[in-house]
């Protein structure tokens, strides 16, 4: 497999599912299990809340926002135990999972052969309980794909409104969406790479059903912040911003979205995507050092 390969094959990974295979195994093993497993997820949540606040001084909000975080530490500690060895050694699956849940929010998690395991529960609502644990086929879920859905979600959960990526063609099929948050502040709406890899690799099934349709029902970016937007990145300083700013149609976005498409049905063409996933954290960092707003 090719690297860009392996980060699909993590992608789909992280879909959550119910597997009949594990239904038996969950019953036997996993819940008799549950006090004492709830007992060392719990002492793993204050290892990692101690291990932030000693890292970055406790950030203010914590931990709202780092529901990754949380959840990618605990299931670290999970697999470094020899009870939990041992129980995925006879046969449970223990993996990171990346979902919608319940319509609202977006939700890293832990699937623990058929149960959910939410050990990051106060990252959106401090008030609520830290854990939460269900069933899969009891948790209300889906995995991320429809662009239409993430856009409602995104706006909601990151308070944001959500406008077409139109003006940086190139990654635009990575990142579709640019953000007006809060604060006024304009941004890559880049919060998760699962949902645009699995639908590379399925030749954009979803890009092409949203670029198609409801991409044109969605607000374009507001005037004063596109021309902000311009003014900062019109020049096309690379050193200063990678991508290459050019306003571009739905129509072009969906051409460059077959060419993506053809070249990872070619893996001897699988280093140019890689070389543009590689570079999306450091153009979103960038983008946002520029604290564009509208003027």
């Amino acid at each position: 497999m090719t690297p860009l390969q392996q980060l699909v094959a993590a992608a789909h990974a992280q879909d959550m599912a119910w597997q009949p295979d594990q239904e038996a195994l969950t019953a036997s093993l996993l819940r008799p299990a549950m006090p004492w497993i709830i007992d060392l997820l719990g002492r793993l949540r204050r290892e990692t809340d101690a291990w932030v606040a000693a890292a970055s001084s406790r950030p203010e909000g914590y931990p709202i926002g780092f529901c990754a975080v949380i959840r990618d530490r605990v299931c670290a500690g999970l697999l470094r135990e020899p009870a939990i060895r041992d129980l995925v050694a006879r046969g449970l699956s223990l993996r990171p999972v990346f979902v919608i849940l319940k319509d609202r929010y977006f939700q890293n998690a832990i699937q623990f052969g058929n149960l959910y395991i939410d050990v990051a529960n106060d990252s959106v609502d401090p008030t609520k309980p830290w854990l939460e644990w269900n069933a899969v086929r009891d948790v209300p879920y889906e995995n991320v794909g429809d662009l239409t859905t993430l856009a409602r979600i995104a706006a909601s959960y990151h308070r944001c409104s959500v406008h077409p990526n139109t003006f940086f063609p190139l990654v635009a099929p990575m990142v579709p969406f640019v953000a007006v948050f809060e604060d006024g502040r304009l941004g890559l709406l880049h919060f998760q790479d699962g949902g645009f890899l699995k639908d590379l690799a399925a030749g954009f099934p979803h890009l092409r059903a949203w670029l198609a349709g409801p991409a044109h029902q969605l607000p374009p970016l507001p005037d004063a912040h596109a021309r902000s937007l311009a003014a900062a990145c019109g020049g096309n300083r690379f050193d200063e911003f990678p991508f290459e700013f050019r306003p571009s149609s739905l129509a072009e976005i969906a051409a460059n979205a077959a060419d993506y498409a053809a070249a990872f049905a070619d893996t001897t063409q699988h280093d140019g995507i890689q070389a543009v996933y590689d570079l999306m954290p450091t153009a979103v960092r960038r983008l946002q050092a520029m604290n564009i707003v509208a003027r």
